[in-house]
């Protein structure tokens, strides 16, 4: 039997997440500090996975959403 394998995310620095949201690199930073959102950090280097980023942000968006 095969076994299924997730597929590996492929990591961003940060000035590649910054021109993907089309947003400046101190918002991201921003919200590192803040956990708004998820990362790997090794070392010094901030890594993203587009995909958890946007989740999480959704997440975000909705629930300000559903404050209002």
């Amino acid at each position: 039997m095969a076994s299924a394998v997730a597929p590996t995310p492929v990591l961003m620095d940060i000035d590649e997440l910054a021109t993907r949201l089309a947003i400046a690199k101190g918002t991201i930073y921003n919200w590192v500090y803040l956990k708004r959102i998820p990362y790997i950090k090794a070392g010094r280097c901030l890594r993203f996975d587009y995909d958890a980023v946007f989740t999480a942000l959704r997440q975000v968006t909705l629930e300000e959403v559903g404050k209002g």
